[in-house]
């Protein structure tokens, strides 16, 4: 059986990387992927990057390629560890992606599924054979809602007790590490962020912001008046990105900062938003 661990691109993740690192050199078949929406922050491809060179693993990195005929499947594109940020186009999967279904929002987050879940699971049964893998995924056993069970998939709970500070601290030790706050993990603006967390990004990263309106909320060429409220409405509460800059751009930033860590909006269990191919949570 083949072990395909999906490298989400954060620290639970990449824990799982190197644990079954540890299996693949003493003779398992393990292979890594890595899947790129386009829209994650230079600070996760940088680690990315580096969990190459510092562990010298084989990383697949892959991308959808949308089929702009609606009604036809898609595809995938196949790069290598060093095409991130110099070949691969910044934004195109995404931006591919709204062109041809128009925005996701609550209620409609298609992205998953179409730049993560059916690019993986078709890469693997096109080099692998359907039945012949085993998806692994970084979910840790401090995360038991997240821990649906499922044929053919396994998780870092299966394998290790460690919780998320365990991961913290372990990453300590290491000669590299993913250097982003939480709210910038993912999708920068992924539609399952709160709106607190949306207001964070949109100031620590304006210039991101100005180009995910530009190319993926926008643009003419994005698909749009089929569904009920404008392209523009993506997120909780039925904002638009703008609106929660806005909204938050007054706001002092350490006031909400330290009023999300009170109110324990970065812990274990606070919400739902990651994309795993088979799961949603960050860190």
């Amino acid at each position: 059986m083949i072990n395909v661990v999906s490298f989400s691109g954060g620290r639970t993740s990449a824990y799982l990387v190197y644990l079954m690192e540890q299996r693949r050199k003493q003779g398992e078949d393990v292979r890594y992927v890595f899947m790129d929406t386009g829209a994650e922050h230079p600070s996760t491809y940088r680690f990315v990057r580096e969990l190459v060179k510092f562990w010298d693993i084989p990383l697949v990195v892959l991308q959808a390629d949308i089929n702009p005929q609606l009604g036809a499947s898609n595809g995938y594109t196949i790069w290598e560890p060093k095409d991130i940020q110099t070949r691969m186009p910044i934004l195109k999967p995404f931006t591919e992606m709204v062109k041809k279904y128009g925005t996701p929002y609550i209620g409609g987050a298609f992205c998953t599924d179409r730049l993560k879940l059916r690019p993986f699971r078709d890469y693997c049964n096109d080099h692998f054979g359907r039945g012949n893998y085993q998806t692994w995924i970084g979910i840790r056993a401090d995360e038991p809602r997240r821990l649906t069970r499922k044929g053919g998939v396994s998780y870092l709970a299966d394998i290790s007790d460690v919780d998320k500070q365990d991961v913290l601290d372990w990453w300590q030790e290491q000669p590299f590490d993913l250097s982003l706050p939480e709210h910038l993990g993912n999708c920068v603006f992924c539609i399952k962020k709160s709106a607190k967390k949306l207001g964070l990004a949109c100031r620590d990263e304006p210039g991101l912001k100005i180009q995910f309106e530009e190319q993926c909320i926008n643009a003419d060429y994005i698909r749009d008046g089929h569904r009920k409220t404008p392209k523009d409405i993506m997120y909780r509460g039925n904002m638009s990105l703008d609106g929660i800059a806005r909204m938050y751009s007054n706001v002092d930033y350490q006031n909400l900062y330290q009023e999300m860590i009170a109110a324990k909006r970065f812990d274990t269990g606070s919400c739902s938003e990651s994309c795993e191919i088979f799961q949603l949570d960050l860190f």
